[in-house]
């Protein structure tokens, strides 16, 4: 059993890991690695903000959540009306519908079903 330390986006974690041969059983334990007498502090993650996608114009819906594209429910030319369904996320095992915010044309259609997509991201612009 080694103990590791592991910090994930600015959080620390202690593990515990069992490192296994190629049989399947435990490996005879390897003497402990040398340790700092002190951890050094770990920086704080960047805002989400920081990592966001380039600001989206006039007209764009974009997505308000990391997920997975289940269905473009429109295409280039369609003519949508305000609260009107468009996109289909995924995020977490939860489906959630993507609306228009106001109506118009559809003047491009930028993801497709199955792609993934960052909180943020362009899914389609309205003219």
């Amino acid at each position: 059993m080694r103990k590791l330390r592991i910090t994930v986006e600015g959080t620390v974690y202690d593990v515990t890991v069992e490192t296994l041969d190629e049989e399947g059983g435990a490996a005879p334990a390897a003497p402990p690695a040398a340790r700092p007498a002190a951890p050094a502090a770990a920086a704080p993650a960047p805002a989400p903000a920081a990592t966001a996608p380039v600001a989206a114009g006039a007209g764009d819906i974009v997505s308000p959540m990391a997920g997975t594209v289940v269905s473009v429910d429109v295409k280039v030319g369609d003519t949508v009306a305000a609260g009107q369904q468009v996109v289909m996320l995924e995020a977490m095992k939860m489906n959630t519908p993507i609306q228009a915010p106001q109506g118009g044309t559809v003047a491009s259609v930028a993801v497709q079903a199955g792609a993934t997509v960052a909180e943020g991201q362009v899914l389609l612009s309205l003219s």
